[in-house]
């Protein structure tokens, strides 16, 4: 299949290199010679491109498969085609972070239902612990393609066997939780068009899916602009560092609405501050 190459210029200036540094910190993201291989699915058809900065305007695509389709994936996961969220951060309290990390963006998973796998991997267990399951799971019951691991669909994770996963160290409910979302009768991509709320109803009758979960596909998987998980930990930890102290759970949420309407965006830089 031939390749093709294409020179995308934004409005707005974009550290590539910013977010490729966060991206590639999870082993199954991939760089090669500064340039980020990302793998973008087409009518279940991978086609693995390579994403690299010119400058801090420009990004060179080289890529394969129907151009269109892959540049509006592409635009559509690293938030290419909207303005920065982090414009309406500068006059918060959140400016100084802002200023180091701003021209960054909230970039999407492969899909929902990557998004809803790995956040159930992630559950209760450390950020290094989480990664290397996350990539037993995904080299195991997903497929691999010019080197890159791409993740299973609910198909092929539904094929798995229990003892099969509990193999790869997952616990017990967290296999029982996979293979559940994997068997569910839900169109997880036909959920785009859907409220965040309808969302949220759906998700959260599924086994071992609860609030936290809910708000990492709804903002890795949906994209969503608005959502806080005022709960996780890295939050926490962050508005420490900022105020000196840190809050509840509560006060977390209420501090979080001077961020409205982008808290996913101020989610994602007070994570960035602590990195």
């Amino acid at each position: 299949m031939s390749r093709w190459t294409y020179d995308l210029t934004l409005s707005e200036a974009f550290d590539f290199k910013g977010v490729m540094s966060r991206l590639t910190e999870d082993p199954l993201q991939v760089e090669r010679a500064g340039r980020l291989m990302v793998p973008v699915f087409i009518n279940d058809q991978a086609y693995i491109t390579t994403i690299e900065a010119i400058d801090g305007y420009m990004l060179r695509i080289d890529g394969s498969g129907p151009q269109a389709a892959v540049l509006t994936q592409l635009k559509r996961r690293f938030r290419l085609s909207e303005p920065n969220p982090a414009q309406r951060l500068k006059a918060t309290s959140l400016h100084a972070i802002v200023e180091r990390f701003g021209d960054e963006r909230l970039v999407l998973d492969h899909s929902p239902f990557t998004a809803l796998i790995r956040s159930i991997i992630h559950q209760q267990i450390n950020l290094m612990f989480a990664h290397t399951l996350t990539e037993r799971v995904f080299r195991t019951f997903g497929t691999v393609q010019d080197g890159i691991i791409l993740p299973p669909t609910p198909r092929q994770l539904a094929a798995a066997r229990r003892e099969d996963l509990l193999a790869l160290q997952l616990s017990g409910r967290k296999v029982d939780y996979l293979l559940g979302v994997a068997t569910a009768p839900i169109d997880y991509d036909g959920l785009t068009s859907a409220t965040d709320a309808e969302i949220a109803e759906t998700l959260i009758a599924l086994k071992g899916v609860g609030p936290w979960t809910v708000q990492n596909v709804l903002m890795f998987g949906y994209g969503r602009p608005d959502l806080f998980p005022a709960s996780d930990i890295g939050i926490l930890r962050a508005f420490e560092r900022l105020l000196g102290y840190r809050p509840s759970v509560e006060e977390a949420t209420r501090l979080a609405e001077e961020f409205a309407p982008v808290r996913s965006h101020a989610a994602y830089l007070l994570w960035r501050s602590i990195e």
